[in-house]
């Protein structure tokens, strides 16, 4: 079990050399068994859909699905758009088809839990969503290094999601701001992402039992660790109901690929993702896990093709 720490220590833990920056959270996945109503959630908060891709016969073994797949691929966006914003990406399975959440012995899952969205006013939040049959609970989570007022309701395909008032939103209601995660030792987990290029946020407050990590380039978008030791392993696989992985932006995922080699780590080859019927024609991926096996994939994206802020919001 990870004894009481500061976000101090916890940063000097990550003091190892970094293998390759990862400059922008590009999206998180969700896999679904009914896309547009998933899409119909978010698009309360004004989320758009602004990329579709249809998949017939797609090799996935990157992800772990042998043999070809078929499925259906949505990015939503908040009113930043593409480029200066990251994507919450829906996966409709439909070969290997979606398949459902399993609950372990402590109901508790580490890796992904839960989408964050930011507006201005919790009564923002409760009028978009009061025409739906979502239960709603009123709490107080920390983001962004300090204790905001949430409400937290359950999306589609099971996923919990946590809107958060956060006043510095310039007005962006609904804003896409972080992802929640667990992790079973906050140390391991602070010192595995800095490796690929995160920090402890800046003049957070101290926690024994959470930390906030950012990426320089992309500080408005954060991941939320809440320390749970005794929480189940992750056994999702890559087409299981719900979040699942998050993808990030790095210059050259061959360079990176072999960075990892060189640090002895053992990591597959960097593979294509085909996706013709979208601007950018595919992607190439390399897949990671995080201390606690959550899924990490790095991108091929360069710095020239996202906006982000320089500043930390």
């Amino acid at each position: 079990m990870t004894s009481a720490r500061s976000n101090t220590d916890l940063a000097a833990d990550s003091a190892a050399p970094i293998l390759r920056h990862a400059h922008a959270v590009l999206h998180c996945n969700v896999n679904t068994v009914a896309v547009r109503a998933a899409e119909a959630f978010y698009e309360r908060f004004a989320f758009v859909q602004r990329m579709r891709s249809l998949s017939t016969d797609t090799d996935a073994s990157a992800l772990g699905i042998a043999g070809s797949t078929a499925s259906e691929t949505t990015f939503l966006y908040d009113s930043r758009g593409p480029r200066s914003a990251p994507a919450i990406e829906f996966v409709e399975w439909r070969r290997p088809a979606t398949r459902p959440q399993t609950a372990g012995p402590t109901g508790r899952s580490l890796g992904f839990t839960t989408l964050g969205l930011r507006v201005t006013a919790l009564e923002d939040a409760r009028a978009l969503l009061a025409d739906g049959a979502e239960t709603l609970e009123s709490a107080s989570t920390w983001v962004r290094g300090a204790p905001r007022p949430t409400l937290r309701t359950m999306g589609p395909d099971g996923v919990a999601v946590d809107v958060v008032e956060v006043p510095d939103a310039d007005g962006d209601d609904g804003r896409f701001s972080h992802v929640r995660l667990r992790s079973s030792d906050l140390a391991a987990t602070v010192a595995w992402y800095a490796r690929i290029g995160f920090r402890v946020r800046a003049g957070d407050s101290p926690r024994a039992d959470g930390v906030a990590l950012v990426l320089p380039e992309d500080p408005t978008f954060s991941l939320e660790f809440d320390l749970d030791p005794d929480a189940d392993p992750v056994t999702a696989v890559a087409n299981t109901q719900g979040l699942f992985r998050i993808a990030l932006a790095v210059e050259d995922v061959h360079a990176a690929h072999q960075a990892q080699l060189e640090a002895g780590a053992a990591v597959a080859e960097p593979s294509f993702i085909p996706m013709p019927d979208t601007p950018t024609g595919g992607f190439t991926v390399m897949v990671l896990k995080d201390p606690d096996g959550a899924v990490v994939e790095l991108v091929s994206r360069p710095r020239s093709a996202v906006r982000r802020p320089s500043a930390p919001a």
